[in-house]
């Protein structure tokens, strides 16, 4: 059943690979008729890149749909902006979706994560030492700070899944070499990391990761629900964005603290904050020194006048 209005405008990340061809299918058969395809070349493969993005687009004209293709050097700006090829890729994705759906006046762009993509990352973010945040992986729908609305409604769909339903419908796709390479983490977990743990384990750890998620994303909204409570009630933000240091403030559960400090940050638009960063930051709350802490793109956080302001 199709949970949108008929008019619904809705965008959707297209790689011509194997998942998200299955979406598209997937998306077309649950009664989507207005679904506007996104592709973005990322220049990695050289001939082969622009081959997929050919591919999408003879799959629009097939299906009779719109068609947002874009190139990017993902490789250059990794190297100018210091970033790694993922990152910078994302980076180049999340920009180009947000100019399709400011064109386009939709928020909600599709996007084709499954449960292995879930246990990647979770486990990817575990040993990072991430928190609960981080823990909880991806969601089956997120609104990003930027405002473009993330669905994923194949999340709980296995691999085995995907390839049954390409092989059902004799789906054509694009096969994309570097899936396989050893170059990018991603694969390492996938092929390498994963496999091993099954093994050393005896079971399947993925449904276990992907449970972890779940709890992990549960237990997150309560937690960061409590904070914005907390919030409503001490108002600690002051008109020209700093935060009051106040006894209420320094007595709150670390849990509490830590989620306040994100959202604030997040609230003056400071990017890519990790928990190393939060957990930085409460040392300004916890501690004589620091006076200061630096955070990403040179921003800094102080301490002074029991307030904490960025630079």
């Amino acid at each position: 059943m199709n949970p949108f209005p008929q008019d619904s405008k809705l965008l959707i990340a297209l790689s011509g690979g194997r998942d998200s061809i299955v979406l598209l299918h997937w998306l077309l058969a649950q009664g989507h008729p207005n679904l506007i395809i996104c592709h973005l070349n990322h220049s990695l493969r050289g001939k082969e890149s622009d081959q997929d993005a050919a591919f999408v687009r003879r799959l629009a004209k097939k299906h009779s749909l719109p068609c947002e293709i874009a190139k990017t050097d993902v490789a250059a700006l990794a190297k100018s902006a210091r970033l790694s090829l993922e990152t910078a890729a994302r980076q180049a994705r999340h920009t180009f979706f947000l100019q399709a759906s400011t064109k386009h006046q939709t928020p909600h762009l599709f996007l084709a994560h499954h449960a292995e993509d879930q246990a990647e990352t979770v486990l990817a973010n575990a040993c990072r030492g991430t928190g609960l945040p981080g823990i909880a992986g991806m969601k089956p729908v997120q609104t990003l700070d930027n405002g473009l609305i993330l669905h994923r409604p194949l999340l709980t769909w296995r691999r085995t899944d995907i390839d049954t339903y390409i092989t059902t419908h004799k789906l054509r796709f694009r096969e994309d070499p570097s899936n396989t390479s050893p170059a990018h983490r991603r694969n390492r977990l996938r092929h390498d990391i994963l496999p091993r743990l099954n093994q050393a384990l005896d079971r399947d750890v993925t449904p276990a990761l992907v449970r972890l998620a779940a709890h992990a994303s549960r237990d997150d909204d309560l937690l960061t629900s409590l904070t914005h409570t907390w919030i409503q009630t001490h108002t600690p933000f002051t008109s020209d964005g700093r935060l009051q240091i106040t006894p209420a403030l320094k007595a709150l559960h670390p849990a509490l603290l830590t989620r306040l400090l994100r959202l604030w940050l997040q609230s003056l638009s400071v990017p890519n904050i990790d928990q190393t960063h939060i957990d930085a930051a409460l040392t300004l709350l916890t501690q004589i020194t620091p006076a200061k802490i630096n955070l990403p793109q040179n921003h800094h956080l102080h301490r002074k006048s029991k307030h904490l302001h960025l630079t």
